[in-house]
Order: C-alpha cells, then structure tokens, then sequence
C-alpha cells in the first residue's frame, strides 16, 4: 500500500473522501466523517497506525486531523510517536499543532527535541521553532516550562532572540527579563 491507495468502499476510505481535497479539518469536518462513517470513532486509532505503517503521510495528517477533534484515547501517544521518526513526507509542524492543541504531555520531549534540532537552521523567521514554543505553552507542565525557560533565559546568542523572546512571552516573564519587542524581534 503506498501513496494514498487504500482497498476500495473501507470505512477509513469513506471518512477520507469526505475530508480529501477539502482543505483544513476542523471540528465541523471531523464531525461530519463521524456521521458519515460512524465507526470512525472506535476505529481512527487502527486507521492511524495502518497508514502510518504504509508511508501514507498525507493520508495520516488527514485522519489525525479528524481523530483530535473526536479525542480517542491514544491519540496523544500515536502522533508523539510519530513525530519522533518522522519520515519523508511528513507534515511534522501539523503534528506539532495537534499536541499542542490536545495539550498532550507526551509531546513536550519530540517538540522540544525538534525546537532545538531546528534552531539553526529554522531562521530568520522560525516559524517551525515558534510553532513548537507554542506548543508547548498549551502543553503546560513542569518539562515544557523547564525547556520554555531554558530558552528565554538563556545568554544572548545561545537561542536567537525570536525564539528567547517568544519562549518567555508563553511564560508571560518578558517583562521580567527585561525584553523589549522591537528589539528581540528585530522590529523597528
């Protein structure tokens, strides 16, 4: 099984038809594939893991996108997993967004692993590194503000200042630290 082939008249190939080439997968979507295919939600988890075993990445982005809004036990771990062996073809900043959004513990070690893998080559505006800094401010927890505050209060130079700056924005201690806006984001 490869690209986006799947046996024909499945369940899991009714729900992505309903999702497939419609762009973002929000709440309303997700539930029109539970009313669509109703054993979407007892069985996304099996869908998940059987493409992601196959390489459909673009087909395992679409289900994930439907399993957060039907929050099945085991969603958080499967997409941790997954994003710490990404593999080509990978949307790994949509992954990053779902833990975040799910508030998943399990993704503070792959998101802080892939913030710091990213940092030097994710400039100048870093938008993969700030997508992960968010994330783990919706994370919460005492290892997603430890990294947070690694970052922000770490010596000029060590982060870039986008990143330090906004790692103690999600701390709310910029003020604290002294950071001026303008100045850490190069603004005028």
């Amino acid at each position: 099984m490869s690209g986006d082939a799947v046996e024909a008249n499945t369940p899991m190939e009714r729900a992505d038809s309903v999702i497939v080439g419609r762009g973002y997968v929000g709440r309303e979507r997700a539930e029109e594939v539970a009313v669509a295919v109703p054993e979407a939600r007892t069985d996304i988890l099996g869908w998940l893991r059987t493409v992601s075993e196959a390489g459909d990445w673009r087909r395992f982005e679409r289900l994930a996108g439907v399993a957060v809004h039907l929050h099945p036990e085991g969603l958080a771990p499967l997409l941790a997993s997954a994003l710490t062996s990404p593999a080509a073809g990978m949307n790994s900043e949509d992954l990053v967004d779902m833990l975040g959004e799910l508030r998943a513990p399990e993704g503070v070690e792959p998101i802080s692993s892939l913030v710091q893998e990213k940092r030097d080559v994710d400039g100048p505006f870093f938008s993969f590194c700030v997508k992960g800094i968010q994330a783990l401010g919706e994370i919460g927890g005492a290892d997603a503000e430890r990294f947070l505050r690694s970052i922000a209060m770490s010596e000029p130079g060590s982060w870039p200042d986008t990143l330090r700056w906004h790692a103690a924005e999600e701390l709310g201690i910029e003020d604290e630290l002294g950071f001026d806006e303008d100045d850490m984001l190069g603004g005028a």
